[in-house]
């Protein structure tokens, strides 16, 4: 990965290539395989989890989301989602939630998954891996930065959303607290 620097030395960005996360991603699947056939399933279950992720990040990058935006969970995953909608691949993003159902929270954090499962995790990814590959080549032409501007915009009113919510709580509480007061020393319930 190459660093370019935008406004000042303090102020750097990532360039990446598509197709290097797609090649990285394919070095982490065979790492997993080589992991299997030592029974390293814990390990497995991470080399699988990151090279969907970077698979997710591919795509993005692909259409002009810069990497850092891609790499951020909140900001990537609705517009990687998305786009596979649009595109009519809803049974990849299906996968990719049983990729992290299977290999990121029950192989790699809860260490339940079976290797049986985390054996046919690794079949399915095999394939995801390839249709990936040809769905950010496809898109690899097209520019989606002004998406990604609404996106922050998405975000930030997600943000005053959850703010608002908090402090909509917040006063519910007053209101209960304060009628509890005033039934209290009225009434002397209790």
């Amino acid at each position: 990965m190459d660093w370019v620097f935008l406004y000042g030395p303090k102020k750097r960005v990532f360039v990446v290539d598509f197709r290097d996360l797609i090649a990285r991603a394919k070095e982490l699947y065979q790492e997993g395989l080589r992991l299997f056939d030592r029974g390293d399933y814990y390990d497995v279950a991470e080399k699988g989890w990151c090279t969907v992720e970077l698979l997710r990040k591919a795509v993005l990058v692909a259409v002009g989301v810069p990497y850092e935006k891609a790499s951020n969970i909140e900001f990537g995953l609705p517009m990687f989602t998305r786009i596979l909608k649009i595109l009519g691949r809803k049974d990849l993003l299906d996968s990719y939630y049983k990729f992290s159902s299977c290999l990121h929270i029950y192989g790699f954090y809860e260490m339940v998954s079976s290797p049986e499962e985390i054996e046919r995790s690794l079949s399915e990814l095999e394939v995801w891996i390839n249709d990936i590959e040809v769905v950010a080549e496809r898109l690899s032409k097209t520019r989606l930065e002004g998406a990604v501007e609404l996106m922050e915009k998405c975000l930030k009113l997600k943000r005053k959303i959850l703010q608002t919510n908090v402090e909509y709580y917040k006063t519910l509480r007053e209101l209960a607290n304060m009628i509890q007061q005033i039934i209290s020393t009225k009434h002397k319930v209790g």
